[in-house]
């Protein structure tokens, strides 16, 4: 009896395309991210609706999905709400929180 290695091939033998990728191409697809912009537009607005934001002067800048924070907030709370915006977002991949908490005068 001969075995698959001594036929020159693995016993272990498998397809070049499984069955599913296809189908998960397929989700991937019908699965539209918003674009960088649209992230964006959505991160401004929430920090504009939240309480702990809305007074502050922040910079918001998206780069395939990730966003960075920059600018000043007089309390931590508002770091943390701001970051926590930018979670809540749809599209969003990473963050960097680079706020800086500061007292007001």
């Amino acid at each position: 009896m001969s075995s698959a290695s001594d036929m020159g091939g693995s016993p272990w033998q498998y397809p070049g395309d499984r069955y599913y990728y296809g189908w998960y191409e397929q989700q991937q697809q019908l699965q539209s991210q918003p674009t960088d912009g649209e992230i964006k537009s959505n991160v401004v607005n929430r920090l504009r609706e939240n309480l702990h934001t809305k007074d502050h002067v922040l910079v918001v800048d998206v780069k395939k999905g990730v966003v960075v924070l920059t600018g000043e907030v007089s309390s931590s709370v508002a770091k943390r709400a701001a970051g926590d915006d930018c979670w809540d977002t749809p599209g969003v991949v990473d963050v960097s929180n680079q706020l800086i908490v500061s007292a007001r005068s």
